[in-house]
C-alpha cells in the first residue's frame, strides 16, 4: 500500500489526457487505473460486460451556406433541414429524446454535449445559436456508427459483505475533469490514504456510464451491469454512495430518490433507493463546462476537493 501522499491534481490530469474516455480511450483509462492499483499493491477484481456506444463519424451544419462549428449528439444518423426545433440542452432529454433537433447549452461558452438523442441531433455553442435561429435555410447531417465495446468495472475492497458500496465512473464525454475524474480521484485517494476502510467497503470504478443504446435511460450501463451480477450485495449493504462531480464548489450530499434516478439509474432503484446518497458539488456551476472541452480541471479547487474527501470518508466510517 502506498505511503506517499496522493497527488489528486496529477492523477486527474492523467485521466484528462485520455479524453474523451470512450472506446479505446476508455480502455486506456481502465488499464491505467489497474496499473495504478497494482503499483500501490491494492488487490482488485474485474467485471467485464458488453455494451454498444455511438461513434460520430461525420457532422455538418450549414446556415445560409455558412458552415457552423458543431458536434453530433445522437445515437442515429440523419439529416436536419430546418431550424424549427432548437432546444436548450438544459431541458431533460427524456422530454424530447426522439425529436430531431439542434441544441445548445446556454450556460456554457463551448460546445456542450449535455444530452444525446435517439433522433438526428446537432449541438452548437451559445455564441453560434443566433446564426442558426436567424438562418432562412438550414442543412445539417450527422453520421453515426453503432459500435460494440467491452467495458469493465474495477472492484476494490470487500466483495462479499460490504457495509458500504461506493461508485465513481471513469469514462467521459469530452475532457471530463470534474465529470468524473474528480470522483475517481476521490475514491482512489480514500483507499490509498485510508486503507482500513476497505475492510468493510467496496469501491466500484465503473466504465460505460455516459453512453449506451439502453433506452430510455442511455447512461449508467456500467452501474446496471454491476447490479445484474451483484444485486444481492447491493440489496444487503447498508449504504450506497455515488461520487460524481466534486471539487468545483463546496461539497453537497444528496439523499433524494429523484436525484438518485439520475445519478444511479439501476433497474431496482425503487427497492434500495433509500440507501443511496450522492456526494457531489454545485451542479449549476458545473453546467458552465459540462460535457465540453472546458472541463479541463481548472475549476477544481483544492479546498473543495479536500472537503469532499473528508465528507466521503466520514460517510464511509459512519455505521
Amino acid at each position: 500500500m502506498q505511503t506517499e501522499k496522493f497527488d489528486y491534481q496529477k492523477f486527474i490530469a492523467k485521466l484528462v489526457s485520455f479524453a474523451p474516455r470512450q472506446f479505446e480511450n476508455e480502455k486506456k483509462t481502465a488499464d491505467f487505473l489497474v496499473s495504478f492499483l497494482e503499483k500501490n499493491s491494492v488487490f482488485y477484481a474485474i467485471q467485464e460486460f458488453e455494451t454498444e456506444i455511438p461513434l460520430t463519424k461525420k457532422v455538418l451544419l450549414m446556415a445560409d451556406k455558412k458552415q457552423i462549428d458543431c458536434e453530433g449528439c445522437s445515437f442515429v444518423s440523419g439529416e436536419i433541414k430546418s431550424n424549427d426545433i432548437i432546444i436548450s440542452s438544459l431541458l431533460s432529454s427524456s422530454i424530447c429524446q426522439d425529436i430531431s433537433n439542434i441544441n445548445y447549452n446556454p450556460k456554457c461558452s463551448g460546445i456542450s454535449l449535455n444530452n444525446y438523442y435517439f433522433a438526428p441531433a446537432i449541438c452548437v455553442s451559445r455564441e453560434k445559436i443566433a446564426l442558426v435561429i436567424k438562418a432562412k435555410k438550414i442543412f445539417g447531417e450527422v453520421v453515426v456508427e453503432r459500435k460494440k465495446f467491452k467495458s469493465k468495472n474495477i472492484l476494490v475492497g470487500n466483495l462479499k459483505n460490504p457495509q458500504t458500496i461506493s461508485f465513481a465512473h471513469y469514462d467521459s464525454i469530452k475532457k471530463g475533469a470534474i465529470d468524473n475524474a474528480s470522483g475517481v480521484a476521490l475514491l482512489m485517494k480514500s483507499l490509498l490514504e485510508k486503507p482500513e476502510i476497505l475492510e468493510n467497503s467496496l469501491f466500484v470504478f465503473s466504465g460505460n456510464e455516459e453512453l449506451s443504446y439502453d433506452k430510455p435511460i442511455y447512461w449508467g450501463r456500467g452501474f446496471r451491469a454491476f447490479e445484474k451480477k451483484y444485486f444481492s450485495i447491493l440489496n444487503k449493504t447498508k449504504k450506497i454512495i455515488i461520487v460524481d462531480c466534486v471539487g468545483n464548489a463546496p461539497v453537497t450530499v444528496i439523499a433524494d430518490l429523484a436525484v438518485a434516478k439520475l445519478a444511479f439509474p439501476i433497474l431496482n432503484l425503487n427497492k434500495i433507493g433509500k440507501k443511496v446518497e450522492i456526494v457531489t458539488a454545485d451542479l449549476d456551476d458545473l453546467m458552465q463546462v459540462y460535457h465540453s472541452d472546458l472541463d479541463d480541471g481548472k475549476k477544481i479547487i483544492k479546498k473543495y476537493f479536500d472537503e469532499a474527501f473528508f465528507a466521503f470518508v466520514k460517510k464511509i466510517k459512519t455505521k
